[in-house]
């Protein structure tokens, strides 16, 4: 017992000594920008023509950040992407960065110069670009003119320019909501020579078996064209490869790659937020795992035709990617391919595609139709959480996974399976050789003519589900309200009523051809009084019939819809260029 009294006495005085040692400083590690500095606990500078600054823009940490209004502890913004809000003059705040267990305060002085002018004087005016290359800024002198009159001269300011092709190229400039442009030349593709180091301005490369592959290339910015051809030691390198993470994280907006590269390694573009578009050749063969992950920018892409399989997660969650094209030969979609692309739209699916991979689209919320003809794999929650998804279509599914459709309420499975792969799901059973209509429009406004990407009709044939595309839909030419469409391919012929809309401005009584009317508010309902002497071409939908007038459905007028019931008796007796009246059907015959 003596013995352990002395242990609970020893690890009573170790960890007071402990507890009572005292923290070392908090140091924070931090980067400012160009125009500011660090002296003692005082952070300045100076912001030109704008009084909006993201903290992003002068401050860069991994700690948390906040700041305040004054010393009074009012919140006034926090985190990196916020903005402070600034006024003429100097702007004192007070700045705390904290690491989780410690935080400490710095003094934050910002000057504010109002602008009222910004010129731009060209230093080098013979000076022109490759495609791909950076801005030279050295090649301009920018100033500025202050509310008070004095001219000051400005490095920090913003610029928008894109060297993607030969000719004569816009470089904007901009600060403060003040804007100028100057023109340069593009004249001839990027082929940089490289350094001792293996690099040309920034970008860096591996030499193997008489080709490049581009390793490093994370500090590139803006717009970026990847050379079809480097220089090392007077003799030229193909680059046929881009590196696995070579852009990872890199502050790049768009991507050119050449004919030359047939590979991108994974993750090599992998978190590059800012990425909106990339260029792929068609000579491209394979695009590795992750290789666009997280890349929240990226609007719409279009896969080569030589890519034969889709590695996993390669676009996985891109959360602004709407539309995708294809290739017709594409036989695989890996694992989370398209995991969380919440805008995901467009894109139709080849008919000879064989494995949809586990989560392939799970979370695309706008996705709607898949069609494919057969599939041998259909993974695990391939479609999960696609709550748009109206349409899937597979003759049969060897191996289908669980929970493929979970969260697809509005589904309909079309399948000639005897077991439904589905469950849970509306299905479909089709016979060989029927024609199933998944969707058919039949109601469109005359201006836009019939909605044929709203058309879904499927048929089976030869144990193969397809939707028909070569179809024909005919209907009266120059007419509106009911009117009987066919739709026609091959031996499928299917007739069905449609409705054609046509609704006239007006303005003062009269629709944009002149045309008088006489409209009550109580019961929506219009007359056609009078047609001018000399009626007029619709601002909306002018016939292709000489001397035609089309009277239209309805008419719109201060915000309340109009439906033209009846013409007066003489109402087209002054009118000179009329020679016939198409008065539309309005109800529906049983």
């Amino acid at each position: 017992m003596k013995k352990i009294g002395l242990i609970f006495v020893f690890l009573f005085v170790f960890l007071t000594l402990v507890s009572c040692r005292k923290e070392e400083a908090y140091e924070p590690e931090f980067t400012l920008a160009e125009d500011f500095s660090l002296s003692g606990d005082t952070i300045s500078g100076t912001v030109v023509g704008t009084q909006i600054l993201r903290v992003s823009d002068f401050l860069l940490t991994s700690d948390a950040i906040t700041i305040f209004a004054d010393s009074t502890g009012d919140r006034y913004v926090q985190g990196l992407d916020a903005e402070i809000p600034l006024s003429d003059g100097e702007n004192r705040m007070v700045l705390r960065l904290f690491n989780g267990k410690q935080d400490k305060e710095y003094i934050l002085k910002i000057d504010c110069i109002a602008i009222r002018s910004l010129s731009v004087s060209v230093l080098n005016p013979d000076r022109t670009y490759h495609i791909g290359e950076a801005f030279d800024p050295s090649t301009v002198r920018v100033t500025a003119v202050t509310e008070s009159g004095e001219e000051i001269e400005i490095s920090n300011y913003q610029t928008e320019y894109e060297f993607s092709m030969l000719g004569k190229s816009t470089i904007g400039i901009e600060i403060g909501g003040l804007y100028q442009s100057i023109s340069v030349m593009v004249t001839e593709e990027y082929r940089p020579t490289l350094d001792e180091n293996f690099s040309a301005d920034g970008v860096f490369y591996a030499l193997e078996h008489e080709e490049a592959i581009l390793t490093d290339g994370t500090a590139t910015e803006r717009f970026f064209a990847i050379p079809a051809v480097v220089i090392a030691e007077g003799k030229e390198y193909p680059v046929t490869k881009i590196a696995p993470m070579a852009f990872g994280g890199a502050w790049l907006t768009g991507v050119q790659i050449p004919s030359s590269v047939k590979e991108i390694g994974s993750e090599a573009f992998s978190g590059c937020l800012a990425l909106e578009w990339v260029e792929m050749p068609d000579e491209m063969e394979k695009i590795g795992a992750f290789a666009f992950s997280d890349c929240e920018s990226l609007l719409s892409v279009s896969i080569p035709d030589g890519v034969y399989a889709l590695e996993d997660g390669i676009f996985r969650d891109c959360t602004s990617l709407q539309t995708v094209f294809l290739p017709s030969d594409l036989k695989s979609i890996g694992e989370r391919t398209f995991f969380g692309c919440e805008m995901l739209e467009t894109i139709t699916l080849p008919h000879g595609i064989q494995k949809i991979g586990a989560s392939a689209f799970e979370g695309c919320e706008r996705f709607s139709t898949a069609i494919v003809e057969n599939l041998l794999t259909l993974g695990d929650r391939a479609f999960a959480g696609c709550k748009a998804l109206s349409v899937f279509a597979a003759a049969t599914v060897e191996t289908c996974g669980v929970d493929v459709f979970s969260g697809c309420e509005s589904l309909t499975v079309y399948t000639k399976e005897a077991e439904r792969f589905a469950e849970g799901s509306r299905t479909v059973f089709m016979q060989e050789g029927e024609t199933v209509i998944v969707s058919l429009p039949t109601e469109f406004a005359i201006e836009d003519g019939y909605p044929y990407e709203e058309t879904r009709i499927l048929c089976l044939s030869e144990g193969k589900i397809y939707a028909l595309s070569d179809y024909i839909i005919s209907y009266p030419a120059d007419a509106c309200g009911y009117l009987e469409a066919t739709i026609t391919e091959g031996n499928f012929v299917h007739t069905f009523p449609i409705f054609i809309s046509y609704t006239e401005d007006v303005a003062f009584g009269t629709d944009t051809r002149g045309v008088l009317y006489e409209l009550d508010a109580e019961t929506g309902r219009a007359t056609l009084i009078s047609a001018p002497l000399w009626v007029r071409k619709s601002a909306i939908y002018t016939p292709e019939t000489e001397g035609l007038f089309l009277v239209p459905t309805t008419l719109w007028c201060e915000g309340i819809m109009y439906v033209v019931t009846e013409i007066a008796e003489d109402a087209f007796s002054a009118a000179e260029n009329i020679e016939s009246v198409f008065v539309p059907v309005l109800e529906k015959s049983r």
